[in-house]
């Protein structure tokens, strides 16, 4: 049962990465300053989200083409 739960949680948390990428950084970056999480903790939600960052400007400049 807990790891049904952690997998939706997990899921959820990815997809936020890829629909808000600005977000999820903003509030890591939150946790992180208040001292919530340590430094090295959410790394790869982080690189989930800059990976969608670059994506989203990817697409932005061939739209422009």
């Amino acid at each position: 049962m807990i790891d049904v739960y952690r997998r939706r949680i997990a899921a959820m948390v990815v997809r936020l990465a890829r629909e808000d990428p600005e977000l999820v950084k903003e509030v890591i970056a939150r946790l992180r300053r208040d001292r919530e999480i340590e430094s090295d903790d959410l790394v790869y939600l982080e690189r989930i989200a800059d990976d969608w960052i670059r994506v989203t400007a990817d697409n932005r400049r061939s739209a422009r083409h």
